[in-house]
């Protein structure tokens, strides 16, 4: 830049030398010069001219490039001099105990919001401040911005008319714009106070902030450590306003000067304002812990009081732990500085404990075994009411603590320990466990003079004492000797006994024998006593029975199955040996998981069944010959009576010519007899046919109300005759069932003519029928001489007739046939001369498929 000014400059000065050249060249000068070079060459005027011309330009360029120097020399000194200035300025800026904020616009320059003021000030001041910006996380990027965002929306306090105005956003907008100054005193959400001051200075407008905490460190001489603590402790206050523990500070009069976002949350309060306020305690018991504390501190110099409080916060029953510590002090002015520490879970932890503690007490209480706890004094410190009742002693006694060796120097005053041939001795030994390391000793065993026996315990217990336990083992002892005495006794039992009897354990392993398992098998001790399994056993069980290999296998899957199919008492066999013999076994699970196998000769009986399936074989084809020859004959039977029903109901019905009175009688007679007997051989026929299988049911439905009153018409004329009054017992809605009509007559008929045999005139008859659910009871009753419990036994038997004049017993073995065909069955009761009644049950539904032969 400078090279082009003197560039200008020269040309400038060219042109005017020209310009006079002209001018003089033009005059009356001009015509001098003119004559007085006009004897010279041309060229070399002009040459010498140029030359002149040249010199002059240099000369006066240098005059120039001179007074450059000189004016550049005067500005670097002014320069010098104007920053040694704004560094002293800046050691005074900050040397202040705050920042100023200065902002050099004019009012067309105003923006929206804080434009862009420069920071001057401290650095202790600085990091004093920044800290109420710790909210913005580019806080140190842009300190002024976070700083008026920070204070922006606080009140202003003005210093001359004490009250609050307007927020710090308010004035400082009209410091820019009207430029109208300002003091006051902001103070923060933590209680602190910062002193603002807005002044105009020139075309600038300055807004001054002060920490006062940094200006008193100044006025103390405590700058230093201002600067380099500041920002630690700005950080603890904000660290303790932000901790999850309510805390607070108090004036020397106890009121609330300030409290932290914990305590605002506790009290449900919007802010500390409204807290301070109105003064809002988080329990009137804090109030009384802050007195204590003050009053312990005058008195006694003590730092801090506690206590517990109960409270209830957001409806929850808490417990805090309310410390109140004496701060700053002078004279009689305390202040002081409160903490509330919630210890809901550790209040609850403890009576938790005392829970389980009285608990355990009581259960020990509840044991019938004697506890004693001596403490690590060796004094008693708990007992419960087994000991008082096990040793005898008086609770007054034991109420005074004695000690572990004056109890047993009380006890053997009563004669209630042991017999001891030195007892110093023996008492020492008993004290040791207070001094052992290891602080255990073997259990004892006690025989007292009473009979008695006790199995002492004792051990130290956590807290350092020591805890002993008297259990009375005096029944244990007793059943382990009765149960020896019953082992050898069974013992005794098993080898007198003639099955070879033998347990095998839940591992298939041998665990008990008798004498007679051991000839059965010709097994001898030493192949016994080291417990074998099942296993090796079975190669000599297989020696002496070489085919009952899949008896033994089945043997074994019940010793050592533990499926519920297999753990069921089971018999088999019989087996045969080589020798001849038949050996049957039976397996019995035990409790314990053993199982027990017995073997038996069963020779003898298996010679007995033999002879007996050849008798019951001859009997069953005798009654198949019987069978066949009673069906035989029934069908040889019928035609000759047919042929004397006929011919007997002709001369009855007088077509060969008029009868005599007595010939009536003795035709009336041989149709009588006709018909009975031909009702007997068709009943025989239909029990041939029912064991042949060869009966089939015709099934419909059947009016049961109808069946019964067709009974009734039948039975009438037989119960006139017989002069036995007839019942019918029956609802006429009782329904239908489904079965053979013809059948079912047959029952009835059955049933009643039976009845009638049996019962002497003047008696009665009842014909009777019910619905009980899906059945249907059909019962005939009467008041007969009833059937002795011998004869009930082989009333439904074919051919079984009870009493004389029974009848051929066709009858009711028909009748259960029948009903065993529909799936019914048939009772009987009676007692003897009180009647019988035979009942039917019968499905309504029927059988889907009838049964071809009755069971």
């Amino acid at each position: 830049m400078k090279a082009v000014i003197k560039a200008s400059i020269i040309a400038i000065l060219a042109a005017v030398l020209v310009s006079v050249a002209v001018f003089l060249m033009q005059d009356g000068s001009a015509r001098i010069v003119q004559e007085q070079v006009q004897g010279l060459d041309p060229n070399v005027a002009v040459t010498i001219g140029s030359i002149a011309f040249a010199l002059g330009m240099l000369f006066w360029g240098l005059r120039v490039s001179a007074a450059n120097q000189n004016v550049t020399r005067d500005w670097s000194k002014s320069l010098a001099r104007m920053e040694a200035d704004l560094e002293k300025t800046d050691s005074i800026l900050a040397s202040h105990p705050g920042l100023v904020l200065v902002w050099a616009e004019s009012e067309d320059e105003l923006t929206e919001g804080w434009g862009s003021p420069r920071v001057l000030g401290g650095p202790a001041a600085l990091a004093s401040l920044i800290t109420f910006a710790s909210k913005d996380p580019d806080a140190f990027r842009r300190p002024a911005e976070s700083l008026l965002d920070a204070f922006g929306d606080l009140q202003l306090t003005e210093d001359a008319a004490g009250t609050r105005t307007a927020t710090l956003r308010e004035k400082v907008n009209l410091l820019r714009s009207e430029g109208l100054s300002f003091s006051g005193t902001l103070r923060t959400e933590e209680g602190r106070s910062i002193e603002c001051d807005g002044r105009v200075a020139g075309d600038q407008v300055t807004l001054w902030l002060t920490d006062p905490a940094v200006r008193l460190a100044e006025e103390t001489g405590v700058v230093g450590q201002a600067r380099d603590r500041a920002s630690d402790l700005h950080g603890a206050f904000n660290h303790l306003d932000r901790a999850p523990l309510a805390a607070w500070r108090r004036s020397p009069d106890l009121k609330l000067e300030w409290v932290n976002r914990a305590y605002v949350e506790m009290v449900e309060a919007i802010n500390m304002e409204e807290v301070i306020a109105e003064q809002r305690e988080i329990d009137p018991g804090c109030v009384k812990v802050a007195e204590k504390a003050k009053t312990e501190h005058a008195r006694s110099g003590r730092k801090a009081s506690d206590d517990l409080i109960r409270v209830n916060i957001r409806g929850q029953r808490r417990v805090l732990r309310i410390i109140e510590q004496p701060m700053h002090a002078s004279g009689d002015r305390v202040s002081m500085a409160g903490l509330a520490i919630d210890v809901t879970r550790q209040d609850k932890a403890q009576e938790e404990l005392r829970r389980h503690q009285e608990a355990h007490r009581q259960t020990i209480d509840q044991l019938g075994t004697a506890v004693a706890v001596f403490s690590a004094n060796q004094q008693l410190e708990y007992y419960n009411q087994s000991f008082v009742e096990l040793w005898g002693l008086e609770e007054a006694e034991l109420l005074h603590k004695p000690s572990h060796a004056e109890i047993l120097d009380r006890l053997r005053h009563l004669d209630k320990l042991p017999a001891q041939s030195d007892f110093g001795k023996w008492k020492r030994e008993q004290l040791e466990i207070y001094t052992e390391d290891d602080g255990q000793k073997p259990d004892e065993t006690w025989h007292l003079p009473s009979g008695r026996t006790l199995r002492i315990a004792a051990g130290r217990h956590a807290l350092g004492g020591v805890a002993v336990v008297f259990e009375d083992i005096t029944q244990t002892v007793e059943l382990q000797t009765l149960y020896q005495t019953q082992i050898k006794v069974q013992r005794a039992t098993l080898n007198n006994l003639a099955e070879g009897v033998v347990v095998f354990g839940a591992d298939g392993r041998l665990a008990l024998y008798n004498q007679a398992f051991e000839e059965m098998w010709d097994l001898s001790d030493d192949q016994l006593q080291d417990a074998p399994h099942f296993d090796r056993l079975q190669t000599e069980f297989m020696t002496f029975a070489p085919r009952a290999e899949e008896d033994f296998k089945a043997m074994k899957r019940r010793i050592v199955s533990f499926s519920p199919q297999d753990r069921q008492t089971h018999a088999g066999g019989p087996f045969k040996l080589k020798d001849g013999r038949w050996m049957g076994y039976a397996t019995s699970p035990l409790p314990d998981g053993a199982t027990l196998v017995s073997f038996i000769d069963v020779t003898d009986s298996q010679e007995r069944q033999r002879e007996l399936e050849v008798r019951n074989q001859i009997l069953e084809d005798a009654d198949r010959i019987k069978t066949r020859f009673t069906n035989h004959i029934s069908y040889q039977l019928r035609d000759p009576l047919n042929v004397i029903k006929g011919f007997a109901e002709v001369l009855e019905n007088e077509f060969a010519g008029p009868l005599s009175d007595r010939q009536k009688d003795y035709t009336a007679a041989i149709v009588a007899s006709s018909l009975k007997l031909l009702d007997l051989v068709d009943d025989i026929i239909d029990l041939a046919a029912v064991d042949a299988g060869q009966l089939n049911l015709e099934m419909e439905w059947v009016d049961v109300r109808e069946l019964m009153e067709n009974a009734k018409t039948y039975a009438a004329l037989k119960a006139e005759d017989s002069q036995i009054k007839l019942i019918v017992d029956c609802d006429s809605a009782i329904g239908q069932i489904r079965g053979d009509g013809r059948r079912l007559k047959q029952v009835i008929f059955n049933l009643l003519s039976n009845a009638f045999q049996f019962t002497e005139p003047g008696g009665e008859v009842t014909l009777g029928a019910e619905r009980e659910g899906e059945m249907i009871r059909l019962w005939v009753s009467d008041t007969g001489r009833g059937v002795t419990a011998a004869d009930q036994a082989k009333v439904f038997e074919r051919y079984e007739a009870a009493g004389p004049g029974a009848g051929a017993g066709v009858g009711l073995a028909l009748v259960n046939s029948f009903v065993s065909l529909h799936g019914g069955f048939v009772k009987l009761s009676s007692r003897e001369d009180e009647g019988t009644t035979v009942t039917c049950h019968l499905p309504m539904e029927g059988l889907t498929t009838p049964a071809l032969a009755a069971e």
